[in-house]
């Protein structure tokens, strides 16, 4: 299909959105149609607009705004700018900054693997997109080729904060899908699904070995070769120079925890330079390719949702299921004049620099100079779930293992049957759970893989309380009786030993949690009141630390992702709240202030948000909020009794 063709308006088209007038339409996709329009000062816009049947999903309308009012908030430099969201004639819209240039696909296809120079302007100026991009609390999910525009001004990355909004509408029917494109998705999303910044960091490593290569380092072939490949083959990176070379495979580590950040990325390439010799090194090194504007990502262009099949030969890459379609920039029906290749040979030097100038300032400038960072993003990942299948809790227990996606309709069961199955936690590398199995009189510890497959028992526990990993995953902590009395207990999950006992006193004690520094925290009645104490699990026996000091009724610890801070239940029962503090007590602080029972809190695995179960312990009810207090929210969908939230 033409350029031409495709930039006429058919009848059904609109002609305005908003304050914005509709020109041409750039393409369509699942997520609905991209349209050339201009504002009122004439600026050429990128205006999205979602398809109608869409527009009465009411869950699907709020991720999407919410989405891009985060979006909004993402630094400007290496990045198309989110201008304005909002509804119109019915239908939901995005306007973004309109980028003048070809994709990285369309020019690797057309003309090759990128000069030394281009590479390294490309790998830089990504970098610094991911920066802004997680520096707002987003994730891009979907970084690829035909998703960086190679702009006058440097690369720049699109449709980013995007796709989870159509994902959701697409779970209500497409149900335990992996998200992403082949050859750019990280193995943890392929074994748990799980999404964190470093999903983001595994697809750079892709994308710069692409752009140097002109192929993917996972090779080309089906959804299901080049998920393979990706958990278990090692990348073929190819030619890189160093330290070029070195970066990329530490991008592309299978475990999350050990890639780099991007912001450690950024200030790899440009080796601690000061912003002179960076912006003059690039000023040497960039030029942007003249081509037309491609057709923005995921969602409103080719598919970004598996299984999908291999692509058609070249170009090559694998995983885009249907070409991306182009237009001719505005008053440019042919690309650029020389006159205009002449002015971009002198100007995109000092343009691309400035753009990656300021993304280095970003990341390195003193904190005290920096801005208030925008709030926290609530977190795009799924939680593990107790899914209550009869009412009766806590006296008659009928309740499932699931995973619940906060904004779904509706909870997927993992784990099912007519057993008690309650508080499950998630293995520190993500690929098993522990969860509690009770009956009326006894209960168990039991492990399965994230993927609800090789179920296995592993001890026997006190009822009602939960089990925690080991840092390394090897080990679980729990609660078993010696001699009438609750003590804590730490067993290896595959065997090897027997198990062994941390404590010795009489008091009644619970909710042993396994911090990443390698501390056990739990309450305990020891001293009166139930209050929180830590202890080291490598010296059994040994004295405890008190955290709370006050006599107020303190429960439910549980470590944050980073092991500086615990959250807890605080107050009388009944009347609860959910309160942090530091690892040694110091730094108390309330989070939430609801006139209900509020307890169990969980951590994201960003650690700027909580979720809790607020309500009567027959009847609760999930929520989420940000740690400073702000953003509280209902997760549980209608319908249906959620609890013991555990943000995978």
């Amino acid at each position: 299909m033409d350029a031409t063709s495709l930039g006429e308006l058919r009848p059904d088209d609109p002609t305005r959105i908003g304050r914005y007038r509709i020109e041409a339409k750039i393409g369509e996709g699942g997520m609905g149609a991209v349209y050339l329009g201009r504002d009122p000062n004439g600026r050429p816009v990128a205006v999205k607009v979602v398809r109608s049947a869409l527009a009465g999903d009411r869950s699907f309308l709020a991720r999407f705004h919410d989405e891009a009012a985060n979006a909004q908030r993402v630094a400007s430099f290496c990045t198309a700018q989110v201008l304005e969201h909002g509804d119109d004639l019915g239908l939901a819209y995005m306007v973004t900054e309109y980028i003048d240039g070809p994709s990285l696909l369309d020019h690797v296809a057309g003309k090759g693997a990128l000069s030394p120079g281009l590479l390294h302007g490309v790998a830089v100026g990504v970098a610094a997109a991911l920066v802004a991009i997680h520096s707002a609390g987003l994730v891009h999910r979907d970084l690829k080729p035909s998703n960086v525009l190679l702009s006058i001004s440097g690369p720049r990355v699109i449709d980013f904060g995007i796709a989870r909004a159509l994902d959701m509408a697409s779970s209500h029917t497409r149900t335990g899908q992996v998200v992403g494109t082949p050859g750019w998705i990280a193995p943890e999303q392929i074994t748990t699904q799980q999404i964190t910044p470093a999903v983001d960091v595994f697809a750079w490593g892709c994308l710069v070995v692409y752009a140097a290569n002109g192929r993917n380092p996972f090779g080309q072939g089906s959804f299901q070769i080049l998920a393979a490949r990706a958990v278990h083959a090692d990348p073929e990176i190819g030619d890189l120079p160093e330290p070029l070379a070195g970066l990329v495979r530490a991008a592309l580590r299978k475990d999350p925890e050990q890639r780099p950040t991007a912001r450690e990325l950024l200030l790899a390439l440009v080796g601690g330079a000061g912003e002179a010799d960076v912006t003059s090194e690039l000023g040497q090194t960039w030029m942007a390719p003249p081509g037309p504007q491609p057709l923005p990502g995921p969602g409103f262009g080719p598919a970004a949702t598996a299984p999908v099949t291999a692509p058609a030969p070249p170009p090559p890459d694998p995983g885009v299921t249907s070409r991306d379609v182009t237009v001719p920039a505005p008053g440019r029906p042919d690309g650029p004049s020389r006159r205009a290749k002449v002015v971009v040979s002198a100007v995109a030097g000092l343009l691309a620099a400035a753009a990656v100038a300021a993304g280095l300032y970003y990341v390195t400038r003193p904190d005290e100079e920096r801005k208030a960072p925008p709030p926290a993003a609530m977190p795009t990942g799924p939680m593990l779930v107790r899914i209550d299948t009869a009412p009766g809790w806590p006296r008659d227990c009928h309740a499932d293992i699931g995973v619940y996606q906060p904004g779904e309709a509706d909870v997927k069961t993992l784990i099912d049957g007519p057993e008690c199955d309650i508080l499950p936690e998630r293995s520190p590398e993500g690929g098993r759970i522990a969860f509690t199995r009770q009956n009326a009189r006894t209960a168990e510890a039991w492990v399965v893989n994230a993927n609800g497959v090789n179920l296995r028992r592993i001890t026997g526990i006190v009822r009602g309380t939960r089990v925690s990993w080991s840092p390394d995953g090897t080990r679980l902590a729990y609660m078993a009786e010696k001699g009438g009395v609750r003590q804590i207990f730490v067993i290896g999950v595959e065997g090897g030993g027997p198990a062994v006992q941390l404590t010795t006193d009489a008091s009644f004690k619970d909710d042993p949690m396994w911090s990443v520094t390698d501390r056990i925290v739990f309450w305990s009645r020891r001293d009166g009141t139930d209050q929180i104490y830590t202890l080291d699990p490598e010296r059994p026996g040994a004295a405890w630390t008190r955290l709370t000091k006050d006599r107020v009724r303190s429960v439910d610890p549980e470590w944050s992702p980073d092991g500086r801070r615990i959250a807890f239940t605080r107050g009388p029962d009944e009347a609860t709240t959910i309160w942090v503090m530091n690892a040694d007590g110091s730094g108390l602080r309330q989070v939430t202030r609801g006139i209900e029972d509020d307890m169990d809190p969980a951590w994201s695995s960003d650690g700027r948000w909580l979720c809790y179960v607020r309500g009567v312990v027959g009847s609760p009810v999930i929520h989420a909020i940000r740690v400073d207090g702000t953003g509280d929210r209902v997760l549980t969908p209608r319908g249906r009794t959620l609890s013991h939230p555990y943000w995978m």
